[in-house]
């Protein structure tokens, strides 16, 4: 098999990075006005102002720096498959490590899920942030390695059939 390399769309993480900054934007409108509000309960004013404007903004900046990265978002390989999808891709993962593949769905949302022989490897990330939410990726859906074609040129269903092909191939009984 020669290996396949999967770029990432420019088109879908700007729509990403618009979306981000226009939550950013929401969010800081919902602190400035939302007094004017009859009825809006401050602490759940106070709970979405907390998570949305640093969680978009890191999201919104994450996706600025996608769009200057000309490396593949997903490569798939002999070796394995090079994740470069998003803030907290996995990076290589061989063949030998990996047990299984599937969709997973949360909140509407689809991944290709990839089980792996130890989770923990790649559930500990570079710091905290990466390490957190590689934990709450793992509680979701069994596994740390969750691959979005959001800002991939690829869709979900063409890239789970070029991996279940080269996993099938490249595995070892």
């Amino acid at each position: 098999m020669e290996a396949v390399s999967i770029p990432l769309s420019k088109g879908k993480v700007v729509l990403l990075v618009i979306g981000c900054f226009a939550f950013v934007a929401l969010s800081t409108g919902l602190l400035l006005f939302s007094d004017q509000v009859p009825r809006m309960d401050s602490i759940f004013k106070k709970i979405v102002v907390a998570a949305g404007i640093p969680f978009f903004s890191l999201c919104g900046v994450f996706g600025v720096r996608k769009l200057f990265d000309d490396k593949p978002g997903l490569v798939i390989d002999s070796e394995g498959i090079l994740d470069n999808s998003s803030a907290i891709a996995a990076g290589r993962i061989p063949w030998e490590e990996i047990t299984g593949l599937r969709i997973s769905e949360v909140s509407g949302q689809r991944f290709l899920t990839i089980m792996v022989t130890s989770p923990e490897k790649y559930a500990q990330g570079k710091g905290r942030v990466r390490a957190w939410l590689n934990s709450v990726n793992t509680k979701m859906t069994g596994s740390p390695i969750n691959i979005s074609a959001n800002s991939l040129k690829i869709s979900l269903d063409a890239l789970s059939g070029h991996l279940m092909s080269a996993w099938t191939q490249f595995r070892k009984p």
